[in-house]
């Protein structure tokens, strides 16, 4: 939270302005993050034994 500050301030004296209100608070960007989360942490277990197949034979020698 403490960047967002820093970047209003700082853009407030220029011709540029943030209006900090528009921004969404920390739960909502929390909230954003399990929904952008969401549809891997779906996906993994059905592609599961590919991303093991794919692990086991990179680690494969020689």
């Amino acid at each position: 939270m403490n960047n967002i500050t820093y970047l209003s301030s700082s853009l407030q004296s220029g011709n540029i302005s943030i209006d900090v209100s528009k921004m969404p608070n920390e739960t909502a960007r929390m909230a954003m993050c399990v929904l952008a989360a969401g549809p891997m942490l779906f996906v993994f277990p059905f592609f599961q034994k590919f991303f093991i197949r794919g692990l086991t034979v990179g680690a494969v020698k020689g």
